[in-house]
C-alpha cells in the first residue's frame, strides 16, 4: 500500500480512532514511499492533569514497515518510555518475520510538500543520567577508536563540543554551513562521529527536526546512541 499524502495545511492531522494527532512539520527530505506497511500511533492524552502519549499498537503486522506517527506536542521526558516500547515490539522475534522489516518516524516534509518517513529502528534510547560526554568518560574504552563530536540540543540552543553555540530561532542554511565545515576541519586519523544529545524538555517536533538533520548529513557519521539527557 503507497502512503502518500499532499500538504494542503501548515497544521496536519491525522485521525487514529476519533482522536488527532498532530504530525511533525520539518523541511528535511525523507522516504516519500513505503509499500508493505502498517501504522503505529503515539497520541497526545490528559490524564490526571498530566500529559503522557498513548501508544496504539493494535493495528501493527509483524511482517510489515512500520509507520510511526507521533504527536509532535509531546516533550521527549514523557516519550522515552513509548518510544522504547514501539522499538522492543518491533524488535520481538517472530517465527513469520524475514528479519528485513523495519519502522519509520513520520513527519510533514514542507520542502517536498509530501508526508515522509525517516528509519529509526536501529537506533538506542539512552538513560536521561548521562550526555554522550559523561557516558563516554566513564566508558571509554567500549568507543577509544573514534574521534567524538557531541552535540547538545535544548529548547533554546545548541552546543557543539563547547566550542560552537548557536541560539535560536537558527538560520538551517547558515547553521548547516558552519557545522559541516567545522566537521571536517577536525584534524584526526580517527574516524570521526557524531553524537546527538537532547534535552528532556524539548518537544518531539525539535527533536524529530534534528534527528533527521543530522542524519541526512552526507558528510557525517551519526551513531545509533541517542541521549535524553535531565
Amino acid at each position: 500500500m503507497k502512503f502518500l499524502f499532499p500538504l494542503f495545511l501548515s497544521i496536519f492531522f491525522i485521525s487514529c480512532q476519533k482522536k488527532d494527532i498532530k504530525v511533525p512539520v520539518n523541511d528535511n527530505p525523507g522516504i516519500h514511499e513505503i509499500w508493505n506497511n502498517s501504522h503505529v500511533y503515539i497520541l497526545m492524552k490528559i490524564k490526571n492533569g498530566d500529559t503522557i502519549p498513548d501508544v496504539k499498537l493494535g493495528q501493527t503486522i509483524s511482517t510489515t514497515d512500520w509507520l510511526v506517527a507521533i504527536d509532535r506536542r509531546l516533550k521527549m521526558k514523557k516519550l522515552i518510555p513509548a518510544i522504547n516500547k514501539v522499538l522492543k515490539a518491533r524488535h520481538k522475534k517472530s517465527i513469520h518475520k524475514t528479519g528485513k522489516e523495519k519502522a519509520y518516524l513520520t513527519y510533514l516534509d514542507t520542502i517536498a510538500n509530501k508526508i515522509s518517513f525517516i528509519r529509526f529502528d536501529s537506533i538506542q534510547i539512552m538513560p536521561s543520567i548521562f550526555t554522550s560526554r559523561s557516558y563516554y568518560k566513564k566508558y571509554y574504552k567500549q568507543d577509544s577508536l573514534f574521534n567524538k563530536t557531541h552535540i547538545l540540543i535544548y529548547p533554546d540552543k545548541i552546543i557543539i563540543n563547547d566550542s560552537l553555540k548557536f541560539k535560536e530561532p537558527i538560520d538551517k542554511k547558515q547553521f548547516k554551513k558552519k557545522f559541516i565545515n567545522y566537521f571536517q576541519n577536525i584534524n584526526s586519523n580517527k574516524e570521526k562521529k557524531i553524537y546527538l544529545n537532547f534535552n528532556e524538555d524539548i518537544d518531539y517536533n525539535r527533536f524529530l527536526n534534528y534527528y533527521t538533520f543530522f542524519k541526512n548529513l552526507k558528510s557525517s557519521s551519526l551513531d545509533r546512541k541517542i541521549f535524553i539527557f535531565e
